[in-house]
């Protein structure tokens, strides 16, 4: 082999060395494509391979989502610390493995012939007042509800009570006093005033 040929061979050994490692390389952009692609019937930007972000796909059927579990689930908490309800949890964080397993709580109970209010008291029972979003109106946890309108009634209260003390303080103008008002600085008494004539006469006599 001349030494002219050897680096022409050497740069095609390159050349096809870097040709095999990138048809060898996967394809993330595809991969990723086929996680989120829709197809006609979904929800736009439903996830189609929930098992990329962390957990198994779930089957999810009409009765997931009907009104009455999603407004139960919208009034407790997910325990898992994310402080999310479990509707928002179980259908945005696919990380989650809490939710979904207390949706399917939520449903057993309405299978078994519970109404709302019964699965919501349930789930007190069971986890205690914290798991509701907001606490339940009743007893002491009215406060959480009135103490905000009682602080703004009594902050206006005092705003307005500073106010009239304000204007009450604050001297009224009076009418400009005239030339012979009494108790005007300057003016001159009626007896002074007859005197004055007297010198007067006395003066042009």
């Amino acid at each position: 082999m001349s030494r002219k040929s050897a680096p022409s061979l050497v740069l095609a050994l390159a050349l096809g060395a870097a040709a095999s490692l990138a048809a060898q390389a996967p394809d993330d952009s595809a991969a990723i494509s086929n996680a989120i692609r829709t197809t006609p019937g979904d929800s736009v930007g439903r996830l189609m391979a929930p098992e990329a972000a962390g957990r198994p796909a779930d089957v999810v059927t009409a009765r997931d989502n009907e009104e009455l579990v999603k407004a139960i689930e919208h009034k407790i908490h997910c325990t898992c610390g994310c402080n999310l309800d479990v509707f928002t949890c179980r259908t945005t964080d696919f990380t989650c493995s809490t939710s979904p397993a207390m949706h399917r709580m939520v449903l057993a109970r309405l299978d078994g012939g519970m109404t709302e209010a019964q699965v919501l008291a349930s789930f007190q029972q069971q986890y205690g007042e914290m798991i509701f979003m907001a606490p339940p109106r009743h007893g002491f946890n009215w406060a959480a509800y009135l103490v905000p309108y009682v602080g703004l009634a009594v902050g206006l209260g005092l705003v307005g009570a500073v106010a009239r003390r304000w204007f009450r303080a604050t001297p009224k103008a009076g009418p400009p006093a005239g030339p012979g008002a009494a108790g005007a600085p300057g003016a001159a008494s009626p007896e002074e005033l007859e005197r004055l004539k007297h010198e007067l006469e006395k003066f042009e006599a």
